[in-house]
């Protein structure tokens, strides 16, 4: 096995969030950092249960058009200077 090796980064996501569903574990609502169309299906099924809060996505140009349907409410983009105020570091 040469070349480069690919990690299951986003089933590993969504089975960690959905699995404390099925398990009735406590979770905060889920910020997600990620434009990937492939969490589409898991952040429709928690907005829907009122467990989701926000979808920040490094910009407008890299998030899937899955996204599209969603108000501000729920997507946001990283490259937004309203965005980078709220998550910068503060020493």
């Amino acid at each position: 096995m040469t070349g480069k090796k690919k990690g299951n980064v986003d089933t590993d996501i969504v089975f960690s969030i959905m699995s404390k569903i099925a398990d009735n574990e406590p979770f905060d609502d889920v910020v997600l950092v990620s434009g990937d169309g492939d969490y589409f299906k898991m952040v429709q099924y928690l907005v829907n249960k009122n467990r989701f809060c926000k979808l920040l996505s490094p910009n407008r140009h890299s998030t899937s058009s899955l996204y599209r349907t969603y108000t501000p409410k729920y997507v946001d983009f990283l490259d937004n200077v309203g965005v980078k105020k709220k998550i910068a570091y503060l020493k």
